[in-house]
């Protein structure tokens, strides 16, 4: 029996119309809503994980809507791009899992609401293969960036993912052909690029914001988006080299970036944690060469070297200096009070010991610690690394 033309051409209206639904835009968008998922939950991970670890969770989840509060270890543990993991201990894996983790509640919805508004349109235009790839690319590339750059200690998230699919779509609209750019022609290239420059701009203004990272997902979407944009085939292989030539450039220089200021003032803090002492002092002591006014780095090589036992006299100098700069600072205080005790001026030690122990509330176990240890007879087994809160 014939079937009616009118009807088969009913029936590719029907296919062809956007989902109405929430329930429909999720099927129509896999993808992007498993990826939502896997970051809620990692994050909601993260809070457990964490919540069994700290002494005060309360005061943590209270407190999680802005900041994980004492949860640096468990995200390291769960696969955040700590800088001197991948340094020195090669953890590569690190700069493809930090794209799925988050450092806040506010950070994880705005991330998933952006992730939701670019990756709808990206699963349409490019199928639900291209997306992950785009913001698995993406992702990693903004990571690598941001250990090329040695911008923080730690960095997590998924902007660098969403600045890439955001990247792609503006490639798309604006250069796209045939079913690229029919796809695409809703969207608003003028409203999307002015996203994209505010937020690049915000990089440059918010401390927090991981702007180089944003920058190297941003320039892998945009390579992408022209590879798969529908032009010339000369341009998609030009995109795709391009793409190639900059992760090989990125891995390069993220293995040992010498040349920034933060390599070698994380890499100390990363040793003393580990107990390498006397190589934690010699990072620090190179970082210092970099930035010799900085009363921080100053105290790291004067408290390296006091728990090492080794040129404590220059110990003593360094910390004095940082503290001309910061007389109440509890951490330099502390290591003075240290340094003397590793000399064996027992009484002068003690002293400023108990001035950190003041002036922290008590609360500090390290200086606690180092408390009892001068005041006992094992000072040389009461040292410990400070921890290091990088979120």
């Amino acid at each position: 029996m014939p079937s009616d033309p009118s009807s088969r051409e009913s029936d590719r209206a029907a296919a062809q119309r956007p989902p109405t639904t929430i329930w429909q835009r999720i099927l129509a968008a896999p993808v992007t809503a498993g990826l939502i998922v896997l970051c809620f939950a990692a994050f909601l991970v993260t809070l457990g994980v964490c919540t069994l670890r700290v002494d005060d969770p309360g005061a943590m989840l209270s407190r999680s809507w802005l900041r994980l509060d004492a949860c640096s270890d468990t995200l390291a543990d769960l696969g955040s791009l700590r800088m001197a993991d991948l340094w020195l201990d090669g953890a590569w894996w690190r700069v493809i899992a930090a794209g799925l983790l988050h450092g806040s509640w506010l950070h994880v919805v705005l991330n998933t609401w952006s992730l939701w508004v670019v990756g709808e349109w990206v699963e349409n235009t490019w199928g639900h293969a291209r997306t992950a790839v785009l913001f698995a690319l993406s992702s990693v590339a903004g990571c690598l960036a941001s250990a090329a750059w040695v911008e923080a200690p730690v960095v997590v998230g998924a902007s660098a993912g969403i600045m890439g699919m955001a990247g792609a779509l503006w490639v798309g609209r604006v250069f796209g052909r045939g079913v690229v750019g029919q796809r695409l022609r809703p969207l608003s290239a003028r409203v999307l690029g002015g996203w994209l420059v505010v937020l690049v701009a915000l990089g440059f203004f918010v401390e927090m914001i991981a702007q180089a990272g944003h920058l190297g997902g941003l320039v892998a979407g945009v390579l992408l988006g022209l590879a798969w944009s529908g032009r010339e085939a000369v341009l998609g292989l030009g995109a795709r080299l391009g793409l190639g030539l900059g992760f090989a450039g990125l891995v390069l220089a993220a293995r040992q970036p010498e040349g920034r200021d933060g390599y070698y003032e994380y890499l100390g803090y990363e040793l003393l944690d580990r107990g390498r002492d006397e190589e934690a002092a010699a990072a620090f002591d190179r970082a210092l060469v970099r930035r010799p006014e900085e009363g921080r780095l100053a105290n790291g090589v004067a408290y390296g070297l006091a728990k090492a036992g080794v040129e404590l006299q220059r110990a003593e100098e360094l910390v004095k200096r940082a503290l001309e700069e910061e007389p109440e600072n509890v951490d330099y205080l502390d290591t003075l009070g240290w340094v003397y005790c590793r000399k064996g001026e027992v009484e002068e030690g003690m002293e400023w010991l108990r001035k950190a122990s003041e002036a922290s509330g008590g609360g500090e176990e390290e200086i606690e610690g180092h408390l009892e240890g001068c005041a006992g007879a094992g000072v040389e087994g009461a040292d410990g690394a400070a921890e290091v809160d990088s979120l």
